[in-house]
């Protein structure tokens, strides 16, 4: 086995389509990625083979062509309109999950807004997971998301490639019940569950490219004429190796980029902050209808509450505060990693509503990566040294 090691992570954050200020994502980009370089390497079918809905026993169930099977219940259940439509699945790409789930049921809402598509969703990816497992057994290794609340599959496998070892690695994050999101198991995080199935991989201490979503931006989605890529890395704690490498790779294909070192900043305590201001809006709002006598008043106020909750609270419901201190919002290991995602433009936006992760974004993507990790691999020495620069940072009660 080789000595250079190399991870590619990405996530599914199931159910977290919206965040502060108008940011919209599909937030399984990462998942699909990384989970079509997997594909590749084990030539899995991803595709649906069977999508059942129990309406009385209250479930989804999953099946894709190579047998992977998943299921998934939304809390207030289904309705036979909802099963009609999501039947109809056969033939779909699991790998798109978010992208599936809201076209068969027109949009999504986390937080326990709107419960089935995120339910949908989940199925969707989990039994990707299983049939990545059941395509690769005893080498797709798999375990179960260690948070109480969450339901999530997390898979991997190592790989050689030329002179370097690169560990693949999906996860999803899906809060049961259809609610969503709590994504503290996200990008390359390595605790609980998801610490020890990294340490079989031996991808906590390595140079690694996380993938992410596809978004909608406003601060930069609104100075777009094409959705373009978006390459991330903090100045003086990410790793600028590995951005170097996915920013480079884009602009030999001729791919639209964009690398910016300043949208990552790690501030201590802003989440539980961000979380006290979504908080005392809302309180704000029950404040008002507590005193409204007018049914006209009392809905404009609970309309207002129901945006809050369905759109900006999926900012500050991903992810525990004191994580978020360490590895900031896209669950970055501080000297590991660089992000690739993909930012859409504003005229998408007032099309589409919620971004879709679609072929023809992987298959960019996929050529992204695949260039940066050769290019990594090549300056290897100085990825690993600007990593080892941060062990200090890492949390002395995390097991690392």
């Amino acid at each position: 086995m080789n000595s250079k090691r190399i991870g590619v992570a990405g996530h599914a954050g199931i159910g977290h389509v919206n965040g502060y200020a108008g940011f919209i994502q599909d937030d399984s980009g990462g998942f699909a990625t990384v989970g079509a370089l997997i594909k590749e390497l084990l030539n899995a079918d991803t595709r649906v083979e069977k999508a059942e809905v129990d309406v009385d026993s209250n479930f989804i169930r999953i099946t894709t062509v190579d047998g992977g099977t998943a299921t998934a219940s939304p809390r207030r259940g289904l309705t036979p309109a909802e099963a009609e439509l999501i039947e109809k699945l056969r033939g779909q790409d699991a790998l798109f999950c978010q992208n599936v789930a809201v076209t068969a049921l027109g949009r999504m809402y986390g937080q326990g807004v709107l419960e089935t598509p995120v339910a949908l969703e989940a199925a969707l990816a989990n039994a990707i997971i299983d049939t990545f497992r059941k395509n690769a057994p005893g080498k797709f290794i798999v375990v179960e998301e260690s948070i109480e609340a969450n339901c999530g599959l997390l898979g991997g496998i190592s790989a050689e490639l030329d002179e370097v070892t690169v560990s693949y690695l999906i996860s999803v994050n899906y809060t049961a019940g259809g609610l969503g999101p709590v994504e503290d198991m996200e990008g390359n995080i390595p605790l609980g569950s998801k610490g020890t199935l990294m340490k079989e991989l031996e991808m906590v201490k390595c140079p690694t490219i996380i993938v992410e979503g596809k978004a909608y931006l406003p601060s930069i989605s609104d100075t777009l004429d094409r959705n373009t890529f978006l390459v991330r890395a903090q100045e003086g704690i990410d790793n600028t190796v590995v951005a170097c490498a996915l920013t480079e790779s884009a602009e030999e294909l001729s791919y639209p980029v964009i690398f910016r070192d300043d949208l990552l900043p790690r501030r201590k305590g802003s989440m539980a902050q961000h979380t006290r201001e979504i908080a005392e809006r809302i309180i704000a709002c029950a404040e008002r209808l507590k005193h409204a006598e007018a049914a006209s008043v009392k809905v404009a106020i609970v309309a207002e509450m129901a945006k809050l909750v369905s759109q900006d609270a999926g900012a500050i419901t991903c992810i525990s505060n004191t994580i978020h201190d360490v590895v900031r919002g896209v669950g970055m290991l501080p000297g590991t990693s660089a992000v690739l995602s993909m930012v859409v433009t504003k005229m998408y936006q007032r099309h589409w509503k919620i971004p879709l992760y679609e072929r023809e974004d992987v298959e960019m993507a996929k050529n992204i990566v695949t260039r940066a990790i050769e290019k990594i691999a090549a300056n290897y020495e100085h990825a690993y040294a600007n990593l080892e620069r941060h062990y200090e940072e890492w949390p002395s009660d995390w097991d690392l």
